[in-house]
């Protein structure tokens, strides 16, 4: 499909459809892709097609996003168009152009840094974290050693765990050491209370 957007920008989109984190897409096929199946879900299979069209092929960012909210608001007809501030003294709400330019280009770091924390301080009571999504084909050649990491977890082993050896140079082997470090850190906090 062709698309006036960069990948960046359709991921942009594609997370304001999705409460869950969104990584990085490798092209902007497979970010279209993506937010072809995030919008189907979220106003309909047979409305989809032609949203899709009309938003990948707006001429900008902010123009994109407008459309995308105009679906998404023409699917939803019991909510209210403007929700009421909570107190007299609320900020007015913004504008979606508006949001655009206001909103730093890192602002999905800010909740992911907080599930990262979530998920810390669960690693902290004895509770072994999820482990992370490879299903992506850029993950392909790590899922064997995650895998193991899965398994030796399962089993509660962190010497086990510690002699996998990991070079943390791209994203898999980052998450994979991540993994691994909370995974021993959870499996060391059981063992202390026990």
């Amino acid at each position: 499909m062709f698309t006036n957007l960069s990948a960046v920008q359709i991921n942009r989109l594609a997370q304001r459809l999705s409460e869950a984190p969104l990584g990085r897409s490798a092209s902007v096929a497979a970010a279209a892709e993506r937010f072809e199946r995030l919008l189907a879900a979220k106003i309909g299979a047979e409305r989809a097609p032609k949203a899709i069209k009309a938003i990948l092929t707006a001429p900008g960012l902010e123009t994109a996003e407008g459309r995308l909210v105009a679906e998404i608001d023409a699917c939803e007809p019991d909510a209210p168009a403007e929700p009421a501030p909570p107190s007299a003294t609320a900020e007015p709400i913004a504008e979606p152009a508006q949001l655009a330019e206001t909103e730093p280009a890192a602002a999905p770091s800010a909740p992911r840094r907080r599930r990262d924390a979530d998920i810390e301080a669960k690693a902290r009571q004895g509770e072994l974290p999820p482990p992370p999504d490879f299903s992506a084909a850029t993950h392909a050649r790590f899922r064997a050693k995650l895998a193991a990491l899965v398994e030796l977890a399962g089993k509660a082993d962190a010497t086990g765990l510690r002699a996998i050896s990991i070079n943390p140079i791209s994203s898999s082997p980052k998450a994979l050491a991540r993994y691994r470090d909370l995974a021993v850190l959870a499996i060391e906090s059981r063992e202390g209370r026990a």
